[in-house]
């Protein structure tokens, strides 16, 4: 279970991994059986939290004050490993305020698109599991369209708030915390979009980036990398050596993007690595690479005060 700060807005990392986390499902690499043998060795797929522990005060009648200590809990991506996830923020969630042994729902949850790690945990939220109500779930309006037309999810559904976010729309959260969508170019099989959420704090900014095809792609990719504090960003693949003779997949790769944004190496931390990449093992000649050029790996547990 993790512990914030108090009296602040902290952004902290649930996961690091592509969509299927490590160990990967059907695999027998190296990785993935160290992690089937030892789950201390195994790491969820990439998702943030935004936990925000300041005091609140409302004005009451005649002046008298009430002061609610409770923090505010903000999931980025409902991924596969969602149940684990909420675990490690039970601290800041704390108890449901009618059910014996069950923890408070989170105050709302921000998908970045459909792929799987990101929309994989929405079921764990319905009546055979976590059984929510009322859930505030923000996405974009084809994305909320589609999670809502799907027959299978609809009792799941029925407990869910859409809020529709279209990009640029941004969500004030309160006493200077906010949230906007930025699209991003990314495989889209369904024509849903993609997004990438950008949170401003009241002392800080980050950018949470976990997908995205290519960086040429994205002509706006240098003005906002430069314009945040901090940003996680998609690192699936070092090198094409991982893809073992398969068409390049969607992603940059890592040895791009150390290169092409050198300058920004005091912002950018890589997440979102697949089970592949050798980065994961400490002290390999890539992890190595990618600290000498400046940049830091994301690691489950890791905060930023926002």
């Amino acid at each position: 279970m993790l512990t914030f700060q108090e009296d602040a807005v902290t952004a902290v990392v649930l996961g690091i991994m592509q969509d299927a986390g490590l160990p990967h499902a059907g695999c027998t690499c190296t990785r993935c059986l160290a992690a089937f043998d030892d789950p201390a060795r195994g790491a969820y797929a990439a998702c943030l939290a935004v936990v925000d522990r300041r005091r609140n005060t409302e004005l009451r009648g005649e002046g008298t004050e009430l002061h609610r200590d409770q923090a505010k809990v903000y999931l980025f991506d409902a991924t596969p490993d969602i149940k684990f996830q909420l675990n490690l923020l039970a601290g800041a969630l704390g108890a449901h305020p009618q059910r014996a042994n069950r923890l408070r729902q989170p105050d709302a949850i921000f998908l970045t698109h459909a792929h799987m790690g990101h929309i994989g945990g929405l079921p764990q939220l319905s009546k055979e599991a976590m059984f929510v109500n009322n859930l505030p779930i923000y996405a974009t309006p084809a994305l909320c369209n589609l999670i809502q037309q799907t027959t299978l999810w609809s009792p799941l559904v029925a407990e869910l708030e859409f809020r529709p976010l279209p990009g640029g729309a941004s969500v004030d959260l309160g006493d200077g915390l906010t949230v906007t969508p930025i699209p991003v170019p990314h495989r889209d099989e369904w024509g849903v979009g993609t997004v990438a959420y950008r949170i401003q704090g009241p002392q800080k900014s980050l950018l949470y980036l976990p997908d995205i095809d290519a960086w040429p792609q994205w002509p706006a990719a240098e003005a906002t990398l430069s314009g945040v504090d901090v940003a996680l960003v998609d690192a699936s693949f070092y090198s094409r050596d991982e893809l073992g003779g398969r068409a390049p997949v969607a992603h940059p790769l890592v040895t791009d993007t150390i290169t092409r944004f050198a300058h920004l190496a005091d912002k950018l931390i890589l997440t979102h690595l697949n089970h592949t990449n050798p980065v994961l093992d400490e002290g390999s000649e890539a992890e190595t690479t990618v600290h000498r050029a400046g940049f830091r790996i994301a690691q489950t547990g890791d905060q930023f005060v926002l």
